[in-house]
This record gives C-alpha cells, structure tokens and sequence, in this order.
C-alpha cells in the first residue's frame, strides 16, 4: 500500500496550465491545455487527465500513476484519444522528473515551490539516438 505523505509524487496534485512546442518534420506546432492530477482509491494511485490541443487537433489522455512503497518512483499505465495506451515508469528525485517508456522519454524538473514543471519529451528513433519532440511548460492553477 502506498504511503502518500512520503511520496514525492504528492507534489503533482492539482490543476495545471500546460503550454509547449511540438517539432515535427514539416514544422512546429503550438500546445495548449491543462493538466490534473488528484489522489484516488485511497491514495493508492493518482488519476491525471490531460486535455491539450496539439496544432489544430484536440487530445486526450488518462493516466493512472500507481504509487507503491517507493517515495520516488511510479508506474504508470495510460490511455489516449487515439486508442493509444501503453506502462511507463517514472522517478520524482529531488526536483528531478523523468518518465520513460518504450521509445518515449522525459526529461524535466519541478520548482521547489511546486508551482512549476518544465521539460522535454523525447522519441527513440533508433537504439542510441532520441530526438527532441515536446519543449513543455506546466504552471500550477489550484
């Protein structure tokens, strides 16, 4: 069972404005929306939902962040509007936030403060070699 008080996953809770920059091939697009995460089923587990426009295209995603005993580490199973869902796993250390999942990877840190979530969203296009694909800002609202 999950100890809520010490995970560092704790720090993610609430509403957050979430604002970025997605490169693709042909050119970079604009993402906006928001970000949620809350304390579900006991605290056991956090739900975030994620509702964003990316370009011109709305999506949506639902995640469910399994805290175990471990303060700093997470699984995380999600599921997308485009029928998408895959398991990552994650660490929260210090202020230091990576996520990481079959050829898809964060990079980011958090604020002291926990207002703010910055990073990097990584594809794996072959073994060694990962390409830049989400600059991303998350600001707390509530």
């Amino acid at each position: 069972m999950a100890n809520i008080e010490t995970s560092n996953f704790k720090r993610l809770i609430g509403v957050w404005k979430t604002e970025g920059t997605i490169t693709t091939e042909k050119e970079n697009l604009k993402l906006t929306g928001t970000d949620s995460y809350e304390f579900i089923l006991d605290g056991n587990y956090i739900l975030h939902k994620a509702a964003v426009k990316m370009g011109s295209e709305n999506s949506g995603t639902f995640e469910i962040i399994e805290l175990d005993n471990a303060a700093d580490s997470a699984k995380m199973q999600y599921f997308n509007s485009k029928g998408e869902s895959g398991c990552m796993v994650s660490t929260l250390v210090k202020n230091d936030f990576v996520i990481q999942g079959d050829k898809i990877k964060f990079e980011g840190s958090i604020n002291d403060n926990n207002t703010k979530i910055s990073g990097h969203w990584y594809l794996q296009k072959e073994i060694d070699t990962w390409t830049g694909f989400i600059d991303l800002i998350l600001v707390k609202q509530s």
